[in-house]
């Protein structure tokens, strides 16, 4: 008798044990890990960002709009001057509010992985049904898809003003320098 009770249970913990959360819900830990190494990810690429670089660049550009109002009072407008001009104003106007942006994108990163770890932890120590997993799981991969293509959106557009910024500044510094020149010398 103690050897069938001993047997029966050393075969329930056996099957307990092959039935763990972990096993069970293996699929669903997997995309977890993955949705953090994306974020993981997005924080590298959010860290590489010199957000005081291009908050300079914006302070730059808008001296300079200052400054042209002042000293450039031109009959015609040369196609250069204001193809450099408008790209300048793009800079400014895609590139403010860099802090808020810098603190939302970093907020949201460490949300979302606080979110994915603590569901796993629920999974591994079946703290939740199925049904509750899966509701879970969508939620956080559609906030994690949102932030990705809104992220890289942001990291495709501050490239682009860099790009800009190196070629179309140095003309306008250019011609600033020679209308204050100008304005000195009358």
């Amino acid at each position: 008798m103690k050897l069938i009770v001993a047997t029966v249970t050393v075969i329930l913990m056996l099957s307990f044990i092959g039935c763990s959360p972990s096993k069970k819900y293996k699929t669903e830990i997997e995309e977890i890990d993955s949705s953090l190494a994306v974020l993981n990810e997005i924080e590298a690429d959010l860290n590489g960002i010199e957000f005081d670089s291009l908050q300079m660049m914006v302070d730059h550009v808008l001296r300079n709009e200052d400054s042209l109002k002042k000293y450039y009072h031109p009959d015609t407008l040369s196609l250069e001057i204001g193809k450099r001009m408008n790209e300048c104003k793009g800079i400014r106007k895609s590139l403010k509010n860099l802090d808020s942006k810098e603190m939302t994108y970093r907020n949201e990163v460490e949300a979302l992985k606080t979110q994915f770890t603590n569901l796993k932890t629920d999974i591994e120590n079946g703290v939740l049904g199925e049904e509750k997993i899966k509701e879970a799981l969508a939620e956080e991969k559609e906030a994690l898809r949102k932030l990705n293509l809104s992220f890289h959106d942001f990291y495709i557009l501050q490239e682009r003003e860099k790009k800009y910024y190196y070629s179309a500044v140095p003309v306008i510094d250019e011609l600033l320098v020679q209308l204050k020149n100008e304005a000195q010398q009358e």
